[in-house]
């Protein structure tokens, strides 16, 4: 049983090379070699290597390689070991970002990369209350990230639950006090998901939701450089 909840995240433009992306491609289970190529267009064959290769590397550091080589998806899409039925990820990328985070509570993670002005979005999928906290902030660029900030944070819940997409952004709320505490308001107060955020400042958004984490559990974050892996 793992302890501490591990965040992987990696800048994957350099899997626009050719040759480090087949030497990449070599190294990850054959089920996820062949989603890789199953995509069209360039984008989606790396973004998929990215978060599989990064997956590898999890569960390689917390003593269970080889376990990515058998993953299964719940009815919503929600993918899990079911040899490790303890042990819990969730995988997610943004242009030229990839995240996974692996947990001994069950989780949703999600990164956004950070563009233009999405107050008509907000005003759609959003609470008012939520859009409004959007709207207090000065500046366009402000907004912009305040907004994403915001998506991240609902699109990890709505992983968590396992119930994605089905589980409509404007059907809960989320409340960011002026020091940066999250609180989830869904049929009520929901005090058993604690939400935790990354900031990198590299025009991306990060964060990820654990559900039951009552000890306040360690995280530790690793930033992968894809290339020294060669």
């Amino acid at each position: 049983m793992i302890e501490t909840t591990r965040i992987y995240i990696a800048d994957i433009s350099v899997l626009k090379e050719t040759s480090v992306f087949e030497s990449l491609l070599k190294r990850v289970p054959e089920y996820r070699q062949k989603k890789s190529l199953s995509f069209k267009f360039p984008k989606g064959k790396i973004q998929s290597l990215g978060v599989g290769f990064l997956l590898q590397i999890a569960c390689s550091d917390v003593g269970m390689a080889g376990v990515d080589e058998h993953i299964a998806y719940g009815e919503n899409g929600k993918p899990y070991f079911p040899d490790a039925p303890d042990v819990h990820f969730n995988l997610s990328h943004s242009g030229e970002r990839v995240m996974c985070v692996i947990s001994p509570f069950e989780v949703g993670c999600d990164v956004e990369i950070i563009k233009g002005d999405r107050g008509k979005l907000a005003e759609r999928f959003f609470k008012p209350e939520e859009s409004s906290w959007i709207k207090r902030f000065e500046t366009l660029e402000a907004q912009s990230e305040a907004f994403y900030r915001l998506w991240t944070l609902k699109e990890c819940y709505m992983k968590v639950t396992g119930r994605g997409m089905s589980l409509m952004p404007d059907k809960f709320t989320l409340n960011v006090d002026e020091i940066g505490n999250i609180s989830l308001y869904h049929d009520g107060e929901r005090p058993e998901y604690v939400f935790r955020e990354i900031d990198l400042q590299d025009g991306y958004r990060y964060a990820y939701c654990i559900k039951n984490d009552c000890q306040n559990a360690p995280q530790e974050v690793r930033c992968i450089d894809l290339k020294n892996l060669l």
